[in-house]
């Protein structure tokens, strides 16, 4: 692709106000690939650039196509069922697919009994403090 040069490189990492660190973070790019592409020398693999674009590729996406939900009293909830039962206690989280990136987690159960679900809603098995990062995180773009 034309995009794989080291001037693109830092100019998309410097757009989403990355540091070489952040972005090797996120992208799953060595930092010091990152380094020696942005000061030519190095050019980087297939693998690597494929790696770097499909992150600015969802990074993009992400800037267009937002999704907030309001998951408060949900997080509120689950730290209350992670005093009682403890984090590591197994739960069910529904979810439905908003688009081919985007979830939205609707709620949880610790009841198998209680497991109240729409037709278009799927369910992850987890336990609390995963299912809290979750809702957590929902607020954000996922």
């Amino acid at each position: 692709m034309q995009n794989r040069t080291s001037t693109w490189l830092k100019k998309m990492r410097e757009k989403f106000g990355l540091t070489q660190a952040k972005l090797s973070e996120e992208s799953g790019v060595n930092k010091l690939t990152i380094e020696n592409i942005e000061q030519n020398r190095r050019k980087g693999s297939e693998a690597t650039w494929q790696m770097i674009e499909d992150y600015f590729a969802q990074k993009e996406l992400g800037e267009t196509v937002t999704y907030s939900f309001d998951s408060e009293s949900i997080v509120n909830e689950l730290k209350e069922e992670i005093e009682l039962y403890g984090e590591d206690y197994p739960c069910i989280v529904s979810y439905e697919i908003v688009d081919d990136w985007h979830f939205h987690f609707t709620d949880y159960f610790v009841d198998d009994d209680k497991i109240n679900i729409k037709n278009n809603e799927k369910l992850l098995h987890t336990n609390l403090k995963d299912a809290l990062y979750l809702f957590e995180e929902q607020d954000k773009i996922i």
